[in-house]
């Protein structure tokens, strides 16, 4: 059975609207069956979205980014930033789309696994990870998006700390020497890594 990580979704493809609310932004977005956290938004994705390091002009990517939500609303809160959705999942991509177009028409929505579609580089990474795709794919694409920012550039990747959480802090340690995890909220952090 297919799940929002992967490439194709079965079932048929039926839009619906759901509302959400972050960073002081207040949407209707289109999302269906197949996606990640399809009816509302999940409460590690409000943490990402409220609480990441932004700053004017940033190159931004939301890697993995289901419906787009992410990109949308930051897009939204910092206007001079250059935000790229990308994910795996065909249908995801679409909703991304559809919700871009309608939100943030200057959004770039890209299909890829990881990086394998992206050569560009970036000020950061936005990225709630798929827990059931397993951690080798986590790592991989931490590994991948290490290689993707720029000298000082920052991965922004939310976990709930007692399921997974801890064992990413310390990749992410491994990988950039380094992990910020002061933000929280119902169980989540917001891992911030330099590199």
């Amino acid at each position: 059975m297919p799940h929002y990580y992967d490439e194709e979704q079965e079932g048929p493809f039926v839009p619906y609207r759901i509302e959400v609310a972050a960073r002081g932004q207040h949407l209707g977005i289109w999302s269906a069956k197949g996606i990640f956290s399809k009816d509302e938004l999940d409460q590690g994705t409000k943490l990402l979205i409220d609480t990441c390091v932004l700053s004017p002009g940033w190159n931004v990517h939301d890697l993995g980014c289901g419906n787009g939500v992410v990109g949308i609303i930051i897009k939204k809160a910092e206007p001079t930033c250059r935000v790229l959705c990308s994910d795996v999942s065909k249908r995801a991509v679409e909703l991304a789309q559809k919700n871009a177009g309608e939100h943030a028409p200057d959004i770039m929505v890209r299909h890829s696994d990881g990086y394998g579609r992206i050569p560009e580089v970036f000020d950061t990474v936005l990225f709630n990870p798929p827990y059931v795709a397993g951690r080798e794919t986590i790592y991989r694409l931490i590994d991948e998006a290490h290689e993707h920012l720029r000298p000082g550039g920052l991965l922004q990747l939310v976990a709930r700390h007692n399921k997974g959480g801890e064992t990413l802090k310390k990749r992410l340690i491994a990988v950039f020497g380094n992990c910020d995890d002061t933000r929280r909220a119902s169980g989540f952090r917001l891992y911030v890594a330099q590199k």
